[in-house]
């Protein structure tokens, strides 16, 4: 009987997006492996005909078992996730986007971290397309650099987890439709005492920009999507009011966020305006947000939103998911072999010993955050 597989590697996808997403899956194939894996692509689009035509075709780009199902209806990114995460039946899962490739070692170096540390997340770096320009993590976001981890939120460009402690922690929040559900999860995965963050002497990314109809930047009304997050996230977690906990929240609201969805349409009148158009949905939702809200005050750790972690905060969490995180490591690797050490000669090869640079320029970011954060 064949070896179960360890990891289901999925990514969301819509039609206009397929020759992105069979270059990833080319680059996945060429990848190493260290464990059975198997491929779960969502449609994330009301398709009405032509499944079986959309999968064969789908599966001619993938040496790997490969399953495609179809997220129709209301098909937004929460509901994509959702199903991601929910038809997941393996150990561990790995979210990819469509539209980057992988380079080097990523999955042995991802199983290597999730045994070395408790982590909820863990994600690599990527590159702007063929450049040597890092793309995630951002050089200028603050992280805490221990053990060899640098502990910080992880993007969905590549993230990956325990299916079944996602799936305790309550998964993608429904109402995250199309943005914000990675910020979302990784808060509420610090909160429950389960850290994320990047191994970042592995392989890598590259994020290929041309990529059309992105669902985040190029859809239709999307400060309403921004501005509907941004909402949710203070109700959810009690961060209406502007203390000294939420000041970093509120500073980033008005600096980045409305800045990033208005663009030059920002001012008082369009972000009245909008709000006004929310509040239905608000209605519609609040038993919900409220019944979230008292979850989250129940959480073992009251990080607020974008809460800027400090050395100390990482060691109680990484202490306090030391313990949780056993059944879900032996669950995925105890009947397995081990997996081979990291070197990190691909890194090396690949950027020409950038590396050292990057986190200098990281660790002087961060540094800087803080002092801003605390003014």
């Amino acid at each position: 009987m064949p070896e179960r597989p360890l990891w289901t590697i999925t990514a969301l996808t819509i039609p206009e997006r397929e020759p992105y997403l069979r270059k990833m899956l080319k680059s996945i194939d060429a990848a190493p492996l260290d464990a059975p894996a198997e491929v779960l692509i969502v449609y994330n689009t009301d398709v009405r005909e032509g499944h079986y035509d959309i999968e064969e075709r789908i599966r001619g780009c993938s040496k790997l078992p490969l399953t495609v199902l179809f997220n129709g209806g209301d098909a937004c990114i929460g509901s994509g996730r959702a199903l991601q995460l929910n038809s997941c039946k393996t150990p561990l899962v790995c979210f990819v986007d469509d539209d980057v490739t992988l380079h080097g070692d990523v999955f042995p170096a991802l199983g290597a971290a999730l045994r070395a540390y408790p982590l909820g997340l863990v994600g690599v770096r990527s590159y702007v397309e063929d450049t040597l320009s890092l793309f995630k993590p951002r050089a200028e976001l603050p992280f805490v650099e221990r053990g060899g981890m640098h502990y910080m939120q992880v993007q969905g460009m590549l993230a990956a987890g325990y299916a079944n402690l996602l799936r305790e922690v309550g998964g993608f929040n429904p109402r995250r439709r199309f943005w914000g559900e990675w910020t979302e999860l990784n808060l509420r995965l610090w909160r429950s005492g389960f850290p994320t963050g990047y191994q970042l002497d592995a392989g890598y990314l590259r994020h290929w920009e041309q990529a059309p109809n992105s669902p985040t930047r190029s859809l239709d009304g999307r400060e309403r999507n921004v501005l509907w997050g941004l909402m949710c996230t203070a109700l959810e977690y009690d961060a209406v009011d502007i203390t000294e906990a939420t000041a970093t929240f509120w500073r980033l609201v008005e600096s980045r966020y409305l800045a990033y969805s208005f663009g030059d349409d920002l001012s008082f009148k369009n972000l009245l305006k909008t709000t006004l158009e929310l509040m239905p949905r608000l209605s519609s939702e609040w038993g919900h947000i409220q019944a979230f809200r008292e979850t989250a005050l129940a959480h073992p750790f009251s990080f607020m939103p974008f809460h800027p972690l400090t050395d100390e905060d990482v060691k109680r969490v990484v202490a306090h998911a030391a313990k949780r995180i056993r059944p879900y490591r032996e669950t995925a690797f105890t009947t397995r072999a081990p997996v081979r050490r990291m070197t990190g000669a691909v890194h090396t090869r690949a950027v020409g010993g950038r590396f050292a640079r990057v986190q200098d320029a990281m660790t002087r970011a961060s540094a800087a955050m803080r002092r801003w954060a605390h003014r």
